[in-house]
Formats: structure tokens, C-alpha cells, sequence
């Protein structure tokens, strides 16, 4: 059996669970299916894999017409010691689909926002008081993020949870899951869930409850010289927003100056 099919037992061990000894165990039920059993108030979840926990967030972020959260970011750099170091941001984002996302990223390195109201897009650096709108030539969040990924290197944080088919893009690099336990986020339980890439691997924290929500993203991006971390914890959910007229379309203040969005140099051109 490989690790991708493997359901989610849960159970702790004294390596998850200092203070005290869980006692769990599995049985096999007439139709072969394993049914799960585990005292201490772990939660019974019935037969779900890896795979369909992930897909269940997906599903439900799909079925949203419109939301809001908000993300307490912390991101590694390595040094050129070698010295690995972190730094804290934190963002705001609307979506209103299929066409207008907002994501307001206030952090150590950079504060940018980000516009699009389904015809154009705006960056804004609001610590230089510098703007960039440019006509979007697309129509839908989906397109508007691949447009300033592909063209200009721009990249919005978890931009993968707001497109419209969530799933899509992450199920593409995964190669392995595990479940690792019922653990904590912010005091909090949640289902803590392993998922192995090849360039990267990436934990997903996923409440317990009725609706599957992500509460905290771990990405490593196992790769690069040590194995910098990408972490997100989200909060403040709401799937019923009130959005105002004007959320989605950027109004440059009076001493704010406009530019024009490069795209990127090549590795040719920056030599």
C-alpha cells in the first residue's frame, strides 16, 4: 500500500502526545473496509483518505461565490552565510468570482496590494506611493493570476485557493500523503495532513467540523539549500462578505504616482 492510500487513522503516540499514553486500534468490517476506533475525544471521521480530505476543502472553496480571510505569514531566507533567517507578513484578500479579487500583503520586505475588478488590475506600493494599472486582457480571477505570474513574475500568496478549481493545481505536483495526527492551530483542532512533491512538500491543518476549512499551510521547499519554509496560518474566514462598490477598483491618492508594470528580466537580459 502506498502512502497516498492510506487512511487516516487517527491516533496519537507519545511522540505526538507527551503528557499521556492513546490508546487506538483498527478493525476490519464485513465488507473489508478498516473502521477506525480511538479513545480520548478523538474525533471519529468514518473512512476518509488523505486524498479525499484535500479534496473536500477544495470542493467546498470551489462552491463559494465570494469570501474574505485573512493570513499571519512567516517565510525563511538563507543568508549568503548560509544562515537561515525569518521574516512576518501579513494579507488580507476578498474574492467575489468568477472576476474580482483584492489581496492587501503588508510584510517585513514589502506592503503591496492588489486590485482587479475583471478589466484591469492595479499593483500598489503603498510605502513609495507608487501604483501600475494596466488593462487585464482576461476575465476571470483564474486567468488574472496565471497573466501576472507569467508576464510580470508577480506572484499573490496561496493565490491557488482562490481560482476557481483549487484542486487542480495542487493535486498536479503530489506525489505522496500522510496523515500525521490531530493537532493544534491557534488552540484549535485540526486534521494535519502531509502532502510530498517533488520540489516541495506542503502540511495542510484542516478544521474539524461540518465545513472543511484550511486553518494553517506549511510549504517547504525541500529543494533549495536549507529547506526554506513558507508558512500561513488563516484566519477570519467569512463566506458571506458584504463587499462595497468599490473594493475591487484601486483609487490612487492624490500623491501617489503611476507606473508602468515590466515584465521581468531574462536570465539573457540580466546578465
Amino acid at each position: 500500500m502506498t502512502l497516498k492510500n492510506v487512511f487516516l487513522i487517527l491516533f496519537l503516540s507519545l511522540a505526538t502526545c507527551p503528557l499521556a499514553s492513546i490508546s487506538t486500534y483498527s478493525q476490519t468490517t464485513d465488507d473489508g473496509s478498516v473502521q477506525n476506533n480511538a479513545s480520548s475525544g478523538i474525533p471519529s471521521t468514518g473512512l476518509v483518505t488523505t486524498d479525499q480530505l484535500l479534496d473536500q476543502v477544495c470542493t467546498h472553496l470551489k462552491e463559494q461565490k465570494a469570501f474574505e480571510l485573512q493570513m499571519d505569514i512567516t517565510y525563511e531566507n538563507v543568508l549568503d552565510s548560509g544562515k537561515k533567517v525569518q521574516f512576518s507578513a501579513y494579507q488580507n484578500v476578498m474574492v467575489q468570482k468568477p472576476n474580482l479579487l483584492r489581496a492587501n500583503y503588508v510584510g517585513d520586505n514589502d506592503s503591496q496590494n492588489f486590485y482587479f475588478n475583471g478589466q484591469t488590475f492595479t499593483i500598489e506600493s503603498p510605502l513609495e506611493a507608487v501604483y501600475a494599472t494596466k488593462d487585464a486582457a482576461v476575465k476571470t480571477i483564474d486567468e488574472v493570476v496565471d497573466l501576472i505570474d507569467e508576464r510580470f513574475g508577480i506572484r499573490i500568496p496561496l493565490s491557488n485557493l482562490y481560482v476557481n478549481d483549487p484542486c487542480t493545481a495542487i493535486s498536479a505536483n503530489i506525489q505522496d500523503s500522510v496523515f500525521l495526527g490531530y493537532n493544534m492551530v491557534n488552540r484549535e483542532p485540526a486534521y494535519h495532513l502531509l502532502f510530498i512533491g517533488e520540489e516541495r512538500d506542503f502540511q495542510l491543518w484542516v478544521k474539524d467540523g461540518d465545513i472543511p476549512l484550511p486553518l494553517k499551510v506549511v510549504i517547504t521547499y525541500k529543494n533549495l539549500p536549507q529547506a526554506p519554509q513558507y508558512t500561513a496560518v488563516l484566519s477570519n474566514w467569512n463566506f458571506s462578505p458584504e463587499f462595497s462598490p468599490n473594493t475591487f477598483s484601486f483609487q490612487p491618492s492624490e500623491d501617489a504616482f503611476g507606473i508602468k508594470v515590466l515584465p521581468p528580466l531574462s536570465n539573457s537580459e540580466s546578465k
